[in-house]
């Protein structure tokens, strides 16, 4: 960036609190007492304080431990003084070194300089001064630490960064899209301003644009600007306009994103939505969509005829309750749709169903539809092709009442129901609904109120119902419940309130037994967590295993842990000489020798091919070893038809601070391949 480092510094203390309390200061002096002294002072104002009395010894140190900032001394034991110390640990790590010294000569200010360390204290200098040199020490650190994060975020950013002066509109600084978007280099773009790069605006139009945020009115403005790029070429942007105001110095950020690409596709998008729409309209039968909800977000010509309303009377409203007459019918509609809708699983392609519509005068219609689902942004839509079958159905004779209808379709529903009244007792309850329940009959189950059964209160559906009919709101609910008759089901269930002349009388209770879903839904998790062949886990469950047990180590739960990888030998030619039915029953016997071995709280899972890894929790390296020699011997003795003796090359890592998912599978695939380079059937490690 073309600001300063003190200013970059300056800003981000501004924005980010600092602590400095409970860091680990490192204290290398090889004077005990002025250890302890020391030690006891720092640990007396908040710090966790380790001591060592030599270089070598402050070198291993930063190796195994975390540590916030180093005190150290410049005269001490060992070979290395505290100036090369220090050169070491600051080569392999970044930490801040505040040197702890009775020696301040030119000669080592000089050094000190050159290492770009943190200060230094002067021994027997006031105490509060050693603990404000420490403080300002740490803050730095950690400020320059966020500067150089701020300073990579603004270069990597995928869009074009400009920020310019609100007098001159000047460029300040650019990130390396926007240079690379425009064509200029930045020293050029240095010498340019917010206009030259902007053809459509002038002086006067800008401002416009910039007043609406620099008069604090807004606090970004997006407006679609043309850039022009270093070759002449245009293209077109849309840009994010912010003020950043630093007391005294405020400068414009422009954010802009390069809409080449997105003008293109709505080029093409409104072609499509053309053609899509001569499509629809001049289709005979109607054709409809709707959303989860179900309300219609598409509606063709031939549907506007069919039913009588136009386009802009349907858009937003529910089919069901505009298109049926009768309150319980439209019940129906809507459970069969929410019916329809979990059961979309099923082949529904080429098949229809017939209903009764409302005109729009008020007259019947008779349809065909056939349905299918559509995943709009994540929402289901329900795509309906209505087919007028009136005239065919006129041949019919006339239904004797729609009550009488709807009894029949709920007697014969796939789902149960039941109804109450508004006290909670049942009033009725279909055989599909006993079914799911266990119950012996219909009088039984009569016999609960549904709003005072102490079981149903406990498991929520009482007060959900009551809600339900209070509110006159649908309401839907899970539950995995034991009827009174000991069936354990897990049900959802549909509450619909029913209501006379707009008052509440009581409620509907759609029943589906989604227990056996619930059941593969579980079964197939399984299934996508283990190896088909070997019946261990795979490499998907593997690796979020290993994740998991890192983050227990780093947050210490977890000690340690070894990750071991190994590979069948020769297995190619286990796979040729004998068939890849035998070679799949190696893989078998070696995982389940392997899985016989191991204990329930590792992790044993198929890598890829012949390849296995193993997650052996709370093992240090040296028991790893142990095991693993006993499974080199195992598998050696394992006995598989036909072939000759299996033999497995290993490679063995321990968890070190700083490994990853990635680093770890890597030192572990390596060894496992030098241990094949050194003959096959061997073991290399790593602790």
């Amino acid at each position: 960036m073309m600001t300063g480092k003190d200013d970059s510094i300056d800003v981000v203390k501004s924005h980010i609190e600092i602590r400095v309390k409970n860091k680990k200061i490192l204290l290398v002096d090889d004077s005990l007492l002025t250890s302890r002294i020391v030690s006891e002072f720092l640990n007396d104002n908040g710090y966790d304080t380790e001591t060592v009395t030599t270089g070598e010894e402050a070198l291993q140190k930063v190796c195994n431990i975390t540590i916030d900032l180093i005190l150290m001394d410049i005269e001490l034991a060992g070979e290395m003084d505290g100036i090369e110390a220090a050169r070491r640990i600051l080569k392999i790590m970044d930490i801040p070194v505040v040197f702890f010294t009775a020696n301040i000569s030119n000669e080592i200010i000089n050094k000190i300089k050159e290492l770009n360390a943190y200060g230094f204290v002067l021994k027997g200098t006031d105490r509060e001064a050693l603990l404000s040199t420490v403080e300002m020490a740490l803050n730095l650190h950690e400020a320059n630490l966020q500067t150089s994060m701020f300073g990579r975020i603004f270069e990597n950013f995928a869009n074009e960064i400009y920020i310019f002066c609100p007098e001159s509109l000047k460029f300040t600084d650019v990130n390396c899209a926007a240079s690379k978007s425009i064509g200029y280099t930045r020293k050029e773009l240095s010498k340019m301003t917010f206009l030259d790069i902007n053809p459509e605006f002038n002086m006067a139009s800008l401002q416009i644009i910039l007043n609406q945020v620099s008069s604090g009115g807004q606090q970004q403005v997006f407006f679609n600007s043309i850039h022009r790029r270093k070759d002449g070429s245009k293209y077109p942007v849309e840009i994010n306009l912010q003020l950043l105001d630093y007391g005294r110095i405020k400068l414009f950020l422009a954010l802009a994103v390069d809409l080449t690409e997105r003008s293109a596709i709505k080029e093409q998008l409104d072609k499509n939505e053309s053609i899509l729409d001569t499509i629809i309209n001049s289709a005979q039968d109607a054709i409809v969509m709707l959303d989860s909800k179900g309300d219609v977000t598409l509606w063709n010509r031939a549907a506007e005829q069919i039913f009588g309303y136009s386009r802009e009377e349907i858009l937003g409203k529910d089919l069901h309750r505009v298109i049926v007459s009768d309150v319980s019918i439209y019940r129906t509609y809507k459970k069969a749709f929410s019916h329809f809708k979990l059961a979309r699983e099923n082949n529904t392609k080429g098949k229809t169903i017939e209903v009764i519509a409302k005109h729009k005068d008020g007259g019947e219609i008779n349809i065909e539809v056939s349905m299918s689902f559509l995943k709009i942004k994540d929402d289901l839509h329900v795509v309906g092709i209505v087919h007028d079958i009136s005239k065919r159905k006129r041949a019919y004779e006339e239904l004797e009442n729609s009550h009488k209808q709807y009894l029949e379709l709920a007697e014969n529903a796939p789902i149960g129901i039941l109804k109450c009244d508004e006290q909670g007792n049942i009033i009725y309850v279909n055989e599909k609904a006993l079914e799911i329940l266990g119950s012996p009959g219909i009088e039984e189950t009569k016999k609960i109120n549904i709003l005072k059964f102490p079981p149903l209160m406990k498991y929520g559906l009482s007060k959900k119902l009551e809600e339900c009919m209070r509110n006159n709101e649908l309401g839907v609910y899970e539950m995995n419940y034991e009827s009174k008759w000991g069936k354990r089901v897990c049900m959802r269930l549909h509450i619909k309130p029913l209501t006379e002349w707009n008052k509440v009388t009581g409620a509907q209770v759609i029943i589906d037994d989604i227990t056996e879903k619930k059941y593969l839904e579980e079964e197939l998790r399984c299934l996508s967590l283990i190896d088909y062949l070997t019946n261990v886990y795979n490499r998907r469950f593997f690796i979020q295993k290993l994740e998991e047990e890192i983050e227990l180590v780093q947050r210490r739960i977890s000690s340690t842990f070894c990750l071991v990888m190994l590979d069948v030998d020769h297995f190619k030619s286990i796979n040729d000489r004998f068939g890849h039915s035998t070679g799949d029953l190696v893989l078998k016997n070696l995982a389940k020798t392997i899985k016989n071995r191991i204990r329930k709280t590792d992790c044993l899972a198929r890598w890829g091919g012949e390849e296995f890894v193993i997650l052996l929790q709370g093992t240090p390296v040296d028991k790893a070893l142990i095991l693993v020699e006993e499974l080199q011997d195992s598998i050696n003795k394992m006995g598989s038809t036909g072939v000759d003796m299996v033999t497995a090359s290993f490679g063995v890592v321990e968890y070190c601070s700083g490994d990853t998912v990635d680093s770890l599978i890597q030192s572990a695939d390596k060894l496992m391949y030098e241990a094949k380079t050194a003959g096959r059937n061997c073991i290399r490690s790593r602790s």
